[in-house]
């Protein structure tokens, strides 16, 4: 039961961080029953790479912006798998109080929060180098972010 807890614990940690990277068409084409479970137990610092990539691609990121680019994917990838990593961990964690539980399950919160706002710098600095129309596609990309 623990253990289910803590896995469910992950994949909602995760989905938060991947709606840092904008979701696509093409995502939402696999989202059937099979799709979902898929997506659940898959890579999710892969998944993040293959949506900065379609992202990156739709922005259609000019050589002038290419190094605030690299800046934020690499925030973004880092930052996804700091969070996969300490949720793994946390799983392998087996506290026996629930003070402790709790305790750990706040120490998670706070280092995903220092992460969201390790991306949100990065994303601000890439936003300031887009263009009118690159800007557009990203708000409307990051529309989709949820608390």
């Amino acid at each position: 039961m623990k253990k289910m807890q803590l896995a469910t614990m992950l994949m909602s940690s995760l989905y938060l961080a991947s709606l840092a990277v904008p979701a696509y068409a093409e995502d939402q084409a696999s989202n059937t029953e099979s799709g979902c479970k898929a997506r659940q137990h898959s890579d999710p610092v892969a998944n993040s790479e293959k949506n900065l990539s379609a992202f990156k691609k739709e922005l259609n990121i000019t050589g002038d912006q290419e190094q605030v680019w690299d800046a934020y994917a690499e925030k973004t990838k880092s930052n996804v798998k700091d969070i996969r990593d300490r949720m793994i961990e946390a799983m392998h964690d087996q506290p026996q109080t629930a003070p402790e539980r709790f305790d750990r399950h706040i120490q998670l919160m706070r280092n995903r929060l220092a992460n969201f706002e390790k991306m949100d710098d990065a994303l601000k600095q890439l936003y300031a180098a887009l263009t009118p129309e690159q800007k557009a596609i990203a708000d409307r990309h990051f529309s989709r972010l949820r608390h």
